[in-house]
């Protein structure tokens, strides 16, 4: 997700100034919500302004916490810590990585900070994704923010862009700059404890399942399950109200969002945006991927190239069902769910791998 945004928006010359930059404290800003009886969920507030911020949800155990995903900076880490804090005297015992993506890991330095004896645990797959080529990013993350917010800060002031589109842009410009101080100093904390199935986490209150159900947004996404609560967090398998799709498998996708479908939940909380109290969102997202998988697969089979293939697909349902009429939301939906998404499914169909890239 990270890598196509920054392609998109980093490609320009420096614009002109936007004022009213934030500081990082306010654009990593947190929010804690109550969610179910031993469960609060830790969110960005504006969940399609940058940064694009993972959800973070804490369950409460008997004798201590499991945090699920941590942040995408140390300052983040930071904001969460602090929340946490207010929540519960109990140490954090478990911090469990849904998938590789930086935006839900980068923080987890401040909670090995706040409690050492922490145990991080995610699949396998995301392990090795977190101590190899795929987070390799991380040592040019804040430079290319500040490409973003110079090419933010030119599509802010040109007139000839719709307000609410112009608007978009200049809450990406003023969250740049610190983005770029947030993103400037980055270390990866890699799983002490993976699984390749399923893992359960014992408790009277709160018992903890996590699932590897199959290759989804990444090759390595977990759910975590907590059934006396009938609480689901899914990472960025699901994510509302926009989903993202760089290096996804569409077709197992579509299979693992079924299973999810299964689950007895009453919340299911994505990786990004706010819960879900039904399946709605599940069928809507399984329809946009089986109208695009359907569109391109022909295309690809006959050996066209992917540009023509892209002129030829009707994404407006998929804008209308996600966007609606929303200039930014569009913009959005192209630059982190539909470009990636035809790629994908460009590359499923013709019998290509889909290798993980820079999250």
């Amino acid at each position: 997700m990270i890598r196509t945004i920054l392609t998109l928006w980093a490609l320009a010359l420096a614009g002109p100034a936007v004022a009213a930059a934030l500081t990082p404290a306010q654009v990593f800003a947190r929010e804690t919500t109550a969610v179910a009886p031993h469960i609060w969920l830790i969110a960005k507030p504006a969940v399609t302004d940058p940064p694009f911020e993972g959800n973070v949800v804490v369950i409460e155990q008997a004798r201590g916490l499991v945090v699920v995903d941590a942040g995408g900076a140390p300052v983040s880490g930071q904001a969460v810590v602090a929340q946490i804090r207010k929540l519960s005297g109990k140490p954090v015992s478990w911090l469990v990585y849904t998938h590789y993506h930086g935006d839900h890991n980068l923080g987890a330095g401040a909670v090995r900070a706040a409690w050492p004896g922490v145990q991080i645990v995610s699949s396998a797959r995301t392990r090795e994704n977190m101590t190899g080529p795929p987070m390799a990013y991380v040592t040019t993350y804040g430079k290319s923010y500040g490409e973003m917010a110079a090419f933010a800060a030119a599509q802010a002031g040109d007139a000839k862009l719709p307000q609410a589109l112009r608007d978009g842009w200049r809450r990406a410009a003023e969250a740049g700059p610190a983005m770029v101080e947030a993103y400037s100093d980055l270390k990866p904390y890699p799983a002490d404890l993976t699984f390749e199935s399923r893992i359960k986490l014992a408790d009277e209150v709160a018992p903890v399942e996590i699932a590897y159900l199959g290759r989804a947004n990444t090759d390595g996404d977990v759910v975590v399950w907590a059934p006396k609560q009938r609480v689901l967090a899914t990472g960025d398998i699901v994510v509302a109200p926009i989903p993202y799709a760089a290096h996804t498998f569409p077709g197992d996708w579509i299979e693992v969002l079924r299973k999810l479908k299964a689950y007895d939940f009453k919340l299911l909380i994505p990786g990004h945006g706010p819960p879900q109290t039904d399946r709605a969102y599940l069928d809507r997202l399984i329809a946009a991927l089986e109208s695009v998988r359907a569109q391109v697969a022909p295309l690809a089979k006959a050996d066209l190239p992917l540009d023509e293939v892209r002129r030829r697909i009707d994404l407006e349902p998929i804008r209308k069902a996600f966007a609606g009429d929303d200039p930014w939301l569009r913009y959005v939906l192209s630059a982190v769910f539909t470009g990636d998404l035809i790629a994908n499914a460009y590359k499923e169909a013709r019998g290509e791998t889909v290798i993980q890239g820079k999250g």
